[in-house]
């Protein structure tokens, strides 16, 4: 706490510099994420825009590396991906479909390099615990995977192919038609890569590495009336990958990924209510084969059913949120035992803006289970504009995350009386604004209780348990600027965080948390012709829990490079694109023994018409 409490009073304190006002920052989110734009008053949040999907590589790795404070450990390029958010573990970071979170009841935790951005119109990073409005997962933050329903924009279609080094190749084809009562939209895209790049100072090459992966999503939009909307979303998703080769000589594996993912949304909207209903079902499937020339393969399934209902109703300043969530799972496996468990919530949450300075908001969410002890969650907070370039947020939460089918059921080896992982947040954000330039100042500190563990007991068998404390803390800076001159268009923004998450116990960093990662990204545009720059500098990570200094993962400057221009007229647009990916040719790996490739190569074209 004394530690927490230096923090805030240092940043209350601070001199920062900023750009455009709250107001203009909410009205870019998209109106169905109704809980994401009361939150956002209270927290942080950043908008990965459709460009920016596009220049970036189609992962949900790549696109998070290099826009946004999220430290990514990668197997090799397009293995395996997992996220450490604010110095939190993988399985604490909640990833949502379009409002349904899609974390592998398996698992716990959201591969990235099993999410092909190309599928969806905004991805939305919103750091810190959600809880309340997220469910379980939401400890380090919650990222958000939107699709979008327009009307009366007629007939659009949209092409993207890319081709680079090592074989890889991307092909993303969106069409989408809409009335002033209807829409639809469909999109296909396809990926995959040879993968077989040289490792950078060695005579190896990356073996066994080869990947592809389709992805299929569509959505449909009808207004019955002026009030009520029916939205429906479906996705599927069908990967297949070789595991790169640690050493030469070891066997060669295969990992296939199959998941669906379908939603009915019914959406009233009146003067002072706003009524979403959402009935979802979610299939996860995986094989993996320890040795690629032989059948044999471990395998897991699990359904989900979501249902999700909130009532918000406006009442003069004060919003009124009411809601309940469902959740069915229905798994097995190889290895798991076949199990049902039922997960019900209650949501109730209030928000006042008591003048044009002050605003409040305030949510509890109670968990109902038979499997766990339900835990009460809230989360309160408040925003002061102090002056007209200058807002305070303050805001403080109690989050969770449930034990997965893998603690709970693993044949002989899974523990039913797991309890859930409990987080405690608190956070202060300076926000000063001037005209086309912003800077956000957060300090926060987390504390999690019962961090859940796989460790071995006295006989050497590794079973789960809730075994250990671990206090977090750390400082964000998010800052964007942009300049028009003529036809002369500069873009600036840039990430940086400080992050410390130490074991109660041992006083000890958790492995793969950097203490210090940078991002920046210049874009420069001059009437059809643009370029931009990436950066990203990730600081050492420690690969075991006694941080070892002989078992670290050495800190990395990475840099991007990409130009394109537009051939096209009018409102269609065909660019031709070309990108140096590692420019530096910098050798680094995210992993310990998972070299990444050296400089490479590729070529795209966009046809927007």
């Amino acid at each position: 706490m004394y530690r927490l409490v230096s923090i805030l009073l240092f940043l209350s304190h601070c001199a920062v510099f900023a750009q455009d006002a709250p107001v203009t920052e909410l009205s870019e989110v998209n109106l169905k994420y109704i809980k994401l734009k009361d939150s956002v008053y209270t927290t942080t949040q950043t908008i990965l825009s459709d460009s920016i999907l596009k220049r970036n590589q189609s992962s949900l790795t790549s696109l998070l590396n290099f826009n946004s404070t999220i430290y990514l450990k990668e197997n090799g390029l397009g293995m395996v991906s997992s996220p450490s958010f604010r110095g939190t573990t993988a399985q604490q970071t909640a990833v949502l479909w379009n409002g349904i979170n899609i974390n592998s009841q398996t698992t716990g935790q959201t591969d990235f390099n099993t999410i092909n951005t190309r599928g969806f119109d905004q991805v939305i990073v919103k750091s810190g615990g959600g809880s309340v409005v997220d469910g379980s997962n939401a400890i380090g933050g919650s990222i958000y995977l939107g699709n979008n329903l327009t009307y009366n924009e007629g007939f659009i279609n949209d092409v993207f192919l890319k081709y680079g080094s090592f074989n890889t190749y991307g092909l993303d084809y969106k069409t989408s038609y809409s009335t002033k009562t209807k829409s639809f939209s469909l999109g296909f895209s396809k990926a995959g890569s040879d993968n077989d790049y040289e490792y950078p100072g060695t005579e190896r090459v990356n073996l066994n590495g080869q990947f592809n992966n389709t992805n299929i999503s569509a959505t449909f939009g009808f207004k019955l009336n002026n009030e009520n909307t029916i939205n429906i979303y479906s996705n599927i998703y069908d990967g297949k990958r070789n595991f790169s080769l640690p050493t030469p000589n070891a066997l060669k594996t295969k990992y296939y990924d199959f998941n669906t993912r379908s939603m009915l949304e019914w959406e009233l909207k009146s003067d002072k209510i706003v009524s979403k209903t959402k009935v979802a079902y979610l299939t996860e499937n995986y094989e993996y084969y320890p040795n690629i020339n032989r059948d044999f393969n471990t395998y897991g399934k699990v359904g989900s059913l979501f249902v999700k209902y909130n009532l918000d109703y406006t009442l003069g300043r004060m919003l009124l949120s009411g809601g309940f969530n469902y959740n069915q799972n229905n798994g097995e496996g190889s290895d798991i035992q076949h199990k049902i468990r039922h997960l019900g919530s209650i949501v109730l949450g209030v928000k006042q803006k008591v003048n044009k300075w002050f605003l409040y908001e305030a949510s509890v969410r109670q968990e109902l289970n038979n499997i766990y002890e339900s835990p009460f969650l809230y989360s309160a907070g408040l925003q002061a504009e102090i002056a007209s370039f200058y807002s305070l947020k303050l805001n403080t939460s109690k989050n969770f995350r449930i034990p997965t089918y893998n603690d709970l059921y693993w044949e002989g080896l899974g523990n039913p009386d797991l309890k859930p992982e409990l987080s405690y947040q608190g956070e202060i954000s300076n926000v000063l604004y001037l005209p086309n330039t912003s800077l956000t100042l957060t300090g926060y500190y987390n504390t999690v209780e019962n961090l859940l563990l796989w460790t071995p007991d006295v006989n050497g068998i590794w079973r789960p348990s809730n075994a250990e404390n671990v206090n977090i803390y750390g400082f964000e800076a998010l800052f964007k600027a942009h300049k028009k001159i003529g036809r002369h268009k500069l873009d600036v923004s840039a990430t940086y965080a400080y992050t410390v998450s130490k074991n109660e116990e041992t006083d000890k960093q958790l492995i793969y948390v950097p203490y210090h990662k940078l991002t920046t990204s210049l874009s420069y545009g001059y009437k059809k012709l643009s370029a931009y720059y990436q950066f990203i500098n990730n600081g050492e990570v420690f690969t075991t829990t006694d941080n070892a200094p002989e078992h670290i993962v050495n800190s990395y400057m990475l840099a991007n490079f990409g130009a394109e221009y537009n051939l096209g007229k009018g409102t269609n647009k065909y660019t031709i694109g070309a990108q140096v990916l590692n420019l530096w040719n910098e050798t680094y790996e995210s992993v310990l023994n998972r070299p990444a490739p050296g400089r490479n190569y590729s070529v795209y074209l966009n046809f927007n018409i």
